[in-house]
């Protein structure tokens, strides 16, 4: 979570909103970590945002993951954290998963945002892969917000 605040209007914003996505074969090998013949290159995936129906791939220099995509290596538990799309003038925003591969996937969200003036708060409630509910409905709950592909 992100919590910030200035000396002139003292607030809190609160921003959860990181997907954690598992990526494994039908055999239950984790694609993200190397050594198959359809791995994933955690470096490769990139992400499309859909903006008032235009695509905007996603590149900020100035964060820890500029691609929104962070690649997450505890061991054991490989994943990558994806930064959605949070546009507020879409009721549902999408974003596109390029895997690097030549395959793509749809990702969308829904968001509860409340701003009372002096704080702020977005968190991400539920999210569709594919159009098949992921969160909460099949989450892997020691996790957060996240859950698993086959590829």
């Amino acid at each position: 979570m992100l919590f910030s605040c200035d000396k002139e209007n003292p607030g809190m914003e609160v921003i959860d909103i990181q997907i954690d996505i598992f990526v494994e074969d039908a055999n239950g090998n984790n694609l993200l970590t190397g050594g198959y013949s359809n791995a994933i290159n955690p470096d490769s995936i990139k992400l499309i945002y859909l903006i008032d129906g235009n695509t905007h791939t996603v590149y900020n220099p100035l964060s820890d993951c500029p691609s929104g995509v962070c690649y997450i290596t505890d061991s054991g538990s490989e994943r990558v954290g994806i930064a959605p799309n949070s546009d507020k003038e879409e009721e549902y925003p999408i974003t596109y998963i390029d895997w690097g591969n030549g395959d793509t996937d749809t990702l969308k969200c829904h968001f509860v945002r409340k701003d009372n003036g002096t704080s702020s708060s977005l968190v991400c409630d539920k999210v569709w892969f594919n159009d098949l509910p992921m969160f909460p409905d099949n989450a892997i709950t020691e996790f957060g917000r996240a859950f698993k592909i086959v590829k």
